[in-house]
């Protein structure tokens, strides 16, 4: 799979639209800029962040946890991602760098693609020679291009996100029916590029 659509299916997942205006045209009104940058400043792992050593379990969950929530990754997922061979398997039972990262990928893409879509991307992937470079040079990318998505979809917002959706019940359902459709354009989009590639298959489980 061509590096530029791996690429994509990230940013579908982190942002769901991607429009085109200079991002010096971007105003949301105050308080529904306060709630998208609530959304946005989710302080994404970097690759720096990654420790070289090898991780137990339990560790794993303490890398994905952030302080007072739920981790990103349960015990439970990453063990169905190793059954499903989603992820590489382990030798012995600690994860390496590169088993982070693609659980990293895996946790962005599983927002927008079923765990059968996941497998046949990643799986692609993984008989590429030098897989594991591929999939971290993937990985930063799509945390450098991210501020700008940000802005994208920012602007996006502001075509249908009046102040008012936050007090009157029409205007909210009116702005609430504009974010289904923009989740709807890039849950579809991800999913016809996963069948142009691969051609059709049978939906899998989320």
């Amino acid at each position: 799979m061509p590096i530029q659509v791996e690429i994509l299916l990230f940013t579908l997942c982190c942002c769901k639209l991607i429009v085109t205006k200079p991002v010096c045209e971007v105003i949301l009104v105050p308080a529904v800029e306060e709630l998208y940058c609530n959304l946005t400043n989710t302080g994404e792992l970097t690759l720096e962040e990654l420790p070289d050593l090898d991780l137990y379990m339990d560790q794993v969950l303490t890398l994905f946890s952030r302080q007072g929530e739920e981790p990103l990754l349960t015990k439970t997922m990453i063990n169905n991602y190793r059954k499903e061979n989603i992820i590489r398997p382990l030798d012995g039972k600690r994860y390496t760098k590169n088993h982070i990262v693609q659980m990293l990928l895996i946790y962005h893409l599983k927002g927008i693609l079923s765990l059968g879509e996941i497998a046949q991307v990643m799986e692609e992937c993984y008989v590429s020679p030098g897989y594991d470079n591929a999939l971290t040079r993937v990985y930063r990318e799509f945390l450098e291009q991210k501020p700008l998505l940000d802005e994208a979809v920012k602007d996006c917002f502001d075509q249908f996100l009046p102040e008012s959706a936050l007090a009157d019940s029409t205007d909210l359902l009116a702005a609430l029916l504009g974010l289904s459709r923009v989740a709807q354009y890039a849950d579809k989009m991800a999913k016809a590029l996963v069948e142009a590639h691969f051609g059709p298959g049978e939906e899998g489980e989320r």
